[in-house]
């Protein structure tokens, strides 16, 4: 049977959870690609839902078993599946918190994704504006070169 504690031990794993997807909310990747911190933090928290849910259910079957026991042990296990109701819906709305997270930060990702691969496209067509100009700028030299021998022996 589910206890306050295993309560207790699920809200200290989805503060923990919460924590790694701030850390890796913080950090700005300069490729995209897949966030390990932030897929494991999606998948520490639909785990603790799960558990929570599997808790939650064998709560209301030991409740079941214990109504011919009297209203004791009821009310105990009656306390015990209202937190953890509880329990899970805070999960349940922290999964959607780190969906919605999640979701964000593949936006982001993909606009600068999108800022990068303009910016390469910027400095590839100023190397080729460079190169044109330096190619001119040395046909000109050639060009003058003579002129310049020309002035030095007169």
């Amino acid at each position: 049977m589910a206890s306050t504690s295993d309560t207790a031990e699920i809200e200290r794993r989805l503060a923990a959870a919460m924590d790694r997807l701030g850390a890796a909310l913080a950090q700005t990747p300069a490729r995209p690609g897949p966030d390990p911190a932030l897929a494991e933090a999606l998948s520490a928290a639909e785990a603790e839902r799960d558990r929570a849910l599997a808790r939650a259910e064998e709560a209301e079957s030991e409740l079941a078993e214990a109504k011919g026991s009297g209203e004791a042990g009821e009310a105990a296990l009656r306390a015990e599946l209202d937190g953890l109701r509880e329990a899970l819906e805070t999960e349940t709305t922290a999964n959607a918190q780190l969906r919605e997270r999640v979701a964000a930060l593949k936006d982001k990702k993909d606009a600068l994704a999108t800022r990068v691969a303009e910016l390469e496209a910027e400095a590839e067509r100023l190397q080729s504006a460079r190169d044109a100009d330096r190619a001119e700028l040395d046909e000109i030299i050639a060009a003058l070169e003579p002129l310049v021998r020309e002035q030095s022996h007169a």
